[in-house]
């Protein structure tokens, strides 16, 4: 529970760290390469989970990154991300320019108007983002399962998986196993219910 519990909030911190401004970039700037890469988020939703870890299998090989705590974030994050850039990207939409130009009109720099303005007004979108990324690290089967070959790291999913034999199965094991995995994952749907429930629904009427 330990290494999901670590691969969990990797995958969320990395998810933050790269789509919040991802995000913020695609909604408020024209670039020439907005479809295009809207266009990508949207495919890499649809590929397989089981494609994707072949491939993120060789290339972790070559940059040593398989076994590791950090190759199975990244492997994670490559669902997580898509994801969060294109929810946030919505919310984004949604805020009125005005805002920003009167923060740059007080003398704030277009750092400033990002980290004290934009990100705290768009704090539900950004807690329904972590959210489903830290879900999707906790809950991860098939990239743990690909990049961590033989290792002595094991999240809870590859845990009840090693009760399930060819012959015999620990059906005991394997229900409290998955009982004890869900706990986590429980509160933290429950503590944050009405921050989904905001986040998910923001940008969905444009003023």
């Amino acid at each position: 529970m330990l290494t999901s519990l670590i691969v969990g909030v990797g995958t969320a911190v990395l998810a933050l760290v790269v789509a919040v401004p991802a995000a913020y970039a695609l909604a408020k700037y024209r670039l020439r390469v907005t479809v295009v890469i809207v266009s990508a988020l949207l495919v890499a939703q649809i590929v397989p989970s089981i494609v994707l870890a072949t491939s993120l299998f060789i290339i972790f090989h070559w940059v040593h990154l398989v076994n590791t705590y950090p190759g199975l974030i990244i492997a994670d994050g490559t669902y997580a991300i898509p994801f969060a850039i294109l929810v946030l990207r919505a919310f984004f939409f949604s805020l009125p320019n005005e805002v920003m130009q009167a923060a740059r009109v007080d003398g704030a720099s277009e750092w400033q108007t990002f980290r004290r303005i934009v990100v705290p007004l768009a704090r539900s979108a950004v807690i329904t983002v972590a959210v489903f990324a830290f879900l999707n690290g906790w809950g991860d089967f098939i990239f743990a399962l690909t990049v961590l070959n033989g290792s002595t790291i094991e999240p809870i999913t590859l845990g009840i998986y090693t009760y399930l034999g060819n012959y015999s199965t620990d059906w005991g094991a394997v229900m409290a196993s998955a009982a004890f995995a869900m706990v986590p994952a429980a509160i933290m749907l429950v503590v944050a219910q009405r921050y989904i429930a905001s986040g998910l629904t923001a940008g969905s009427v444009k003023g």
